[in-house]
């Protein structure tokens, strides 16, 4: 009997020390290959959007004052919902943030929390619930999309100040762990003068265990969808 229970500490042991790195093996290889197919079917949507409505310097987006002066930003998130055949879609009118966005425990890859925090500390701008909407995918993917109208943003100055119409985080996984930014989330954004959806960041500065991670998105682009970090 102690033989046996001693052949089973081991297993174990080794169970617990193999089956992190399994997953997160896993993780490198599938969690590019679903960002792509969502990343794809995104790029879809704003070229028929495009076709449809004009380039979005032509788009009238608000900057989240009121429910009321948000109709078009409205109408525009519920097209990327339907030609996304999103499964469910959340308004933002809840003004809840585990409701409205992603989990409220998502972290940047630095261990730093991503949710929007008092006195707004640098970097702290990623997520906040009453300006954002989310659809949940077929696929278990959820995409949570937020606006500005390029001069005011309310809590998105970030994206006013990198000249984007809206931005897109990507959660591979839904709430599902590890729900860290450049792991399973991966940040977007429709930029002006660009007239489509671009990796969030100009450059991959970020996307180590020092930084946020929003410029993962781009890295793994470059890497050929692979994530090498």
């Amino acid at each position: 009997m102690a033989e046996v229970l001693i052949t089973l500490g081991v297993i174990g042991v080794v169970a617990a020390l193999t089956v992190p790195i399994i997953r997160t093996a896993y993780q490198r290889i599938v969690y590019p290959t679903q960002l792509k197919t969502v990343y794809s079917k995104l790029l879809v949507v704003q070229k028929t959007l495009n076709d449809e409505n004009g380039t979005p310097d032509q788009w009238q987006f608000t900057n989240h004052a009121t429910d009321s002066d948000d109709t078009y930003n409205l109408e525009i998130f519920k097209k990327y919902a339907t030609e996304l055949s999103a499964l469910s879609i959340t308004d933002r009118g809840n003004y809840k943030y585990e409701i409205t966005g992603l989990s409220s425990k998502v972290k940047m890859m630095n261990g730093q929390p991503a949710k929007a925090v008092p006195g707004w500390v640098t970097g702290h701008y990623v997520f906040e619930g009453n300006a954002c909407r989310r659809m949940q995918l077929k696929s278990g993917a959820t995409v949570v999309m937020y606006f500005a109208n390029g001069t005011a943003g309310a809590v998105l100055w970030p994206l006013v100040n990198k000249k984007m119409y809206a931005a897109f985080a990507i959660d591979i996984n839904g709430a599902s762990p590890p729900n860290i930014i450049g792991r399973d989330i991966f940040m977007f954004g429709l930029k002006g003068g660009n007239n489509s959806i671009v990796p969030y960041m100009d450059d991959t500065s970020d996307c180590n265990k020092q930084g946020a991670g929003l410029s993962c998105s781009r890295k793994i682009i470059q890497d050929g969808w692979r994530m090498n970090y």
